[in-house]
């Protein structure tokens, strides 16, 4: 059951940090990622029945770097897929479908390693356009 703090927003994000394979470039990565692995997925009409936004936040070397001067810890990721879902339930039938699944999986060995975290929860926009209805 869902609590009360999140059936009161609209939307349920999803927060995957990616890193790439070892032998892949970031150059590779970042093209690869935005074109090719993106395609895969919308073309999967489970996908873009319940993903209401899809959103690649990209982290090249010299923002890593850039990071890293700051002095505060830092993440060690290459990118972050953004996936806003009505609910878990409809992102639950996105990863229970086995052709989306096979798709995706086969695609992600071009660039993606296998280590990766997960967030999920909302955005509580402060200051800003709300850019979904």
């Amino acid at each position: 059951m869902a609590s009360a703090a999140v059936e009161k927003h609209k939307y349920v994000k999803l927060s995957v940090y990616l890193k790439r394979l070892p032998d892949c470039t970031d150059e590779k990565f970042h093209s690869y990622w935005a074109g090719n692995h993106a395609q895969v997925a919308m073309e999967h009409d489970v996908f873009r029945k319940h993903v209401r936004r899809y959103n690649q936040y990209h982290i090249p070397p010299e923002l890593k770097a850039a990071a890293a001067a700051t002095g505060l810890p830092t993440l060690d990721f290459d990118g972050v897929a953004e996936i806003w879902v009505d609910s878990l339930e409809g992102w639950k039938e996105v990863q229970n479908n086995v052709d989306f699944v096979k798709a995706i999986a086969a695609d992600e060995t071009h660039f993606l390693a296998q280590d990766r975290a997960i967030l999920i929860g909302y955005d509580n926009l402060i200051i800003g356009k709300e850019v979904l209805s």
